[in-house]
Parts: C-alpha cells; sequence; structure tokens
C-alpha cells in the first residue's frame, strides 16, 4: 500500500483543509502516517501570513526532501498561493488556493503548478475530513475574505469570500458525528460571513445541532460583525454551543485600528464582546492583538493597553506585525524599531497571562461540561476552553461529562472532580 504524511502549518481552516486532504488520500488507497515516518507521499500544507510563517514552511519541504529524497513532496495552502515556483525546487506539486482537483487527482496528473479554479458563492467539497487520533474535528465553512485589512495577504491566498453550501456542511458534519467525533469546530477565514441558500451562521448551528444530541460545536475564529449578537443569543440559550468567542481585535486605539482597514472602532467593539460577556455568564472571551504597526506610538500603545485591561479578555494572542509583500501596510512609513515592539509584545504578554489567570480563577467552583482527551491523568477542554484535569478518576477518552472545579493552577490549568 502507499503511504502518505501530512504536516501543517498555520490556522485551523489549514487543519481542516489538512484534514480533507488525508480523506482524499485514504479514498484513494493512500495508508496516512505520522509525519515523521518515511513515506511515499509528503504533504505540507504552507503558511504565509508572517514572515516566520514562510520560513517555517520552506524549512519543512527543505527538511523533508533531505530526509526522504526519493519521496513525491507536495506543497499546498497559502504559501504556495504567493511564492514562485522556483522558491520551492524541492516541491514536486505545488497547489495554491483554491485547488482545481483533488490532491490524487494532481498527482496523477503530474502538474507542477495547477491552475486556480474559479470562486464560486457556494461552493461543496467531496469527502469527510479525515481526524484518526482526534476527538475534536474541524469542520470547513467557509473561505476566502473581502475585507482587505491593509497588512493581510490572506485576501490574495484564499480569494473572495464564499460559502460551503448548507447542504455539503451538514453531510460531512453528520459523516464526523457518525465517526465519534464529540466535538465539531467551524473553521473559516471569515465565519461570520457565512450565507448559504439564505441561512447565516446562525441558522447553520442550529442545523448542526439537530444532527444529533451527542456532541457540541465550538466557534473559530470570528471577526466582529452583524451577524454576531445573534449568534450570542443563540450561545446564551443552547448548552451544546461552547462559550467561547474569539472575535480579533487586533489593536485598541482608533488611529492605528484606522491604518489597519478594519472595518469598526474601538466604542463599537466593547460594545459588542461586553453585550456578549453580559448575556453569557463564564465566557471566554478570545482576540487577537498586532503591536509595532507602522504609526504605533507610546501613546498609541499606551491607549490600546489601557483599552485592553478594560475587556473581559479570557484569551489574548499577541502578534509582532510582519510585513507582507504585496500589502498597503508594508509601505506604511513610522513602523516602531525591532526592540521597541519587543518590548511592548512582552508588556501584552504579561497582561494576557494575567487576563488567563484571572479567568481560569474565576470559574472555581463552578461545574463545567469538559470533552476528556488524555487518560493518564484524564484531562480535557470545558466547554469555555480551559485544561481540565480530574486525578484518580478513570474515564474513557472522548467523553463528554460535567466535572465540579476545585482549584486553578496557572494559565488555563483546573484542576476538578467528577
Amino acid at each position: 500500500m502507499r503511504t502518505a504524511s501530512i504536516y501543517t502549518l498555520g490556522c485551523r481552516l489549514n487543519q481542516a483543509d489538512s484534514a480533507l486532504v488525508a480523506g482524499e488520500l485514504s479514498a484513494s488507497g493512500y495508508e496516512i502516517m505520522p509525519w515523521g515516518k518515511a513515506t511515499d507521499l509528503i504533504v505540507i500544507n504552507g503558511c504565509t501570513v508572517t514572515g516566520v510563517a514562510s520560513q517555517k514552511t520552506r524549512q519543512a519541504v527543505r527538511a523533508a526532501r533531505k530526509r526522504l529524497p526519493n519521496a513525491f513532496i507536495v506543497l499546498m495552502g497559502c504559501e504556495a498561493t504567493v511564492a514562485k515556483p522556483d522558491k520551492y525546487p524541492e516541491a514536486n506539486l505545488i497547489v495554491p488556493n483554491p485547488r482545481s482537483d483533488t490532491i490524487p487527482n494532481l498527482i496523477q496528473a503530474q502538474i507542477k503548478l495547477a491552475p486556480p479554479a474559479k470562486p464560486v458563492d457556494d461552493f461543496t467539497l467531496d469527502g469527510v475530513g479525515l481526524y484518526e487520533e482526534r476527538t475534536r474535528a474541524n469542520l470547513k465553512i467557509q473561505e476566502g475574505c473581502d475585507f482587505y485589512c491593509t497588512y493581510c495577504i490572506v485576501p490574495h491566498t484564499r480569494g473572495p469570500a464564499r460559502s460551503r453550501d448548507f447542504d455539503d456542511v451538514l453531510r460531512e458534519a453528520s459523516a464526523l458525528v457518525a465517526r465519534g467525533h464529540r466535538e465539531l469546530v467551524l473553521a473559516g477565514v471569515n465565519i461570520t460571513t457565512y450565507s448559504s441558500h439564505g441561512a447565516d451562521l446562525a441558522d447553520l448551528i442550529q442545523a448542526l445541532l439537530a444532527i444529533d444530541d451527542g456532541f457540541r460545536i465550538r466557534l473559530g475564529s470570528a471577526e466582529p460583525g452583524p451577524i454576531v449578537p445573534k449568534v450570542v443569543d443563540l450561545m446564551a440559550s443552547e448548552p451544546r454551543l461552547c462559550r467561547f468567542l474569539h472575535l480579533p481585535l487586533q489593536y485598541g486605539e482608533d488611529g492605528i485600528l484606522a491604518k489597519m482597514g478594519r472595518h469598526y472602532d474601538t466604542s463599537e467593539y466593547a460594545s459588542l464582546v461586553r453585550s456578549a460577556a453580559d448575556k453569557i455568564p463564564g465566557l471566554c472571551l478570545g482576540t487577537d492583538v498586532i503591536v509595532g504597526f507602522p504609526g504605533e506610538t507610546e501613546e498609541s500603545f499606551s491607549s490600546c493597553r489601557t483599552y485592553l485591561e478594560s475587556l473581559p479578555f479570557g484569551l489574548m494572542h499577541i502578534f509582532t506585525y510582519s510585513i507582507r509583500p504585496g500589502t498597503p501596510a508594508a509601505t506604511m512609513p513610522g513602523r516602531p524599531p525591532g526592540d521597541v515592539s519587543a518590548t511592548r509584545s512582552a508588556a501584552l504578554l504579561d497582561l494576557a497571562q494575567a487576563k488567563a489567570e484571572a479567568f481560569a480563577k474565576s470559574q472555581v467552583g463552578k461545574r463545567l461540561v469538559v470533552l476528556t482527551e488524555e487518560t493518564n491523568p484524564v484531562s480535557g477542554w470545558s466547554d469555555n476552553y480551559l485544561h481540565v484535569t480530574l486525578p484518580g478518576n478513570a474515564l474513557e477518552r472522548n467523553t463528554l461529562m460535567t466535572a465540579n472545579i476545585v482549584e486553578a493552577t496557572g494559565g488555563r490549568e483546573l484542576i476538578a472532580q467528577a
């Protein structure tokens, strides 16, 4: 039997794409092996959202060729979309977004550079994502983005916003639930723009929850937008929609937000997240923040930090701005020196740690629904995205259970009793 391994860099959407490729390969007769094993085929799903991500993709391709000189190497994803083919001479096949065919078919045709397929408003995907060792599965519902934030390369690598056909989403979701996955994570570049056959994101969630009562749904990163209040109301009333809402802010000061091309100001964002926190007790509110953007001053950074301190975040991802060639921000003046950006990043990382610990402590004494993922000791993730360990218990993996939280041990770690 032919063997294949897949290495994924970047976001949850890339993970969903890789799982779909794994399903295609398995259906075509490949045995999927863990990354690092000697295989006939290597698929690397690359990322280009930052310079570091592109570098890691380049290193992965080089290392794969050095380790397995006779393997067939496929580079796919966002890095494959923007990179010139001669940047990756080690790759036998370069597949940009969106794919024009399945990976097995493209390999069979020995195409060096697959032409991108024409985007459509509603798209369908063949097969079912393969997540053999996971209790949760990513479910791709949307692709692309029309926002064109000035720092972001993703609209160029993923194309315009488009939604997956409503019935096709339900088809794959039903198959994943039938395989035993107890959590589905809705993934896309901009899932709050989902629209198919008159259904919006909230409508899709309700239809997915009706498939079966033995699993739960978690939202991936969701851009602030007009659908969010409707989703919040659903989350407040539906216990199987996880109490986790990741709304990327990117910066907490209006001048920099305007330079970034974001579609809201700090007042609108604060109103949105405070309303969500008020309606959903125990909500874990997540966000992304970029420091070191062109035009950032000590004054704007101070305002940003004060703003972040004022909001009820339980999870903050801090990034240092990375130039993406071809984006408007790449040529903007006033980028802070590297050491200044590093200092500011460190300050926000400290704030993020403090907020994560405060949120975790606020859950002591509460009863949380946990999906167990490890058995020695038993541990898993709560619906509001905290890691819970249950010492002295003998629960099976992939069990949804209610745990009594007795202690917060640092970071996002909790101790519980069954």
